[in-house]
């Protein structure tokens, strides 16, 4: 039994992600790798990642500060929360109008596996973004 806890905590502690084949690995376009754009892709990836963060941090920011339990910090608190909702979603449409995004479309890469990937996955955080912004009535 120990020994079942001690391998289900590592897995939790280190991760899964050494079990994971690379976006790259996964697609038969392994010119696309050669070319370092799988790497712009992975950049993109995480700043649509950080968006997603920063909405659940702004979230958590707007309910601590909801509590009432700091007067004068609280009003900071829910302010800085609605900020970080809205830039999130301001990421996001930054990365899908970014300069790079343009090359990888006029290089022919906007049909490919990754692209499709990077829109899917902005368009699931933007949607969570959303939910998050109703939640909270931020405009």
């Amino acid at each position: 039994m120990k020994k079942i806890a001690l391998l289900l905590s590592s897995l939790a502690f280190l991760g899964f992600g050494s079990g994971i084949v690379p976006l790259y690995g996964q697609t038969q376009h392994r010119h696309h790798h050669e070319q370092g754009t799988t790497m712009k892709f992975h950049h993109m990836h995480e700043m649509i990642n950080h968006a997603v963060e920063m909405a659940a941090e702004g979230s958590n920011l707007i309910m601590l500060g909801e509590m009432g339990m700091s007067p004068g910090i609280d009003e900071l608190s829910i302010d800085h929360g609605r900020h970080h909702i809205r830039e999130a979603r301001s990421l996001i449409n930054s990365v899908l109008e970014s300069k790079t995004m343009k090359e990888l479309h006029s290089q022919g890469l906007g049909e490919s596996s990754e692209m499709t990937y990077t829109h899917k996955l902005a368009d699931k955080a933007k949607e969570y973004i959303d939910l998050v912004a109703q939640m909270h009535s931020v405009k």
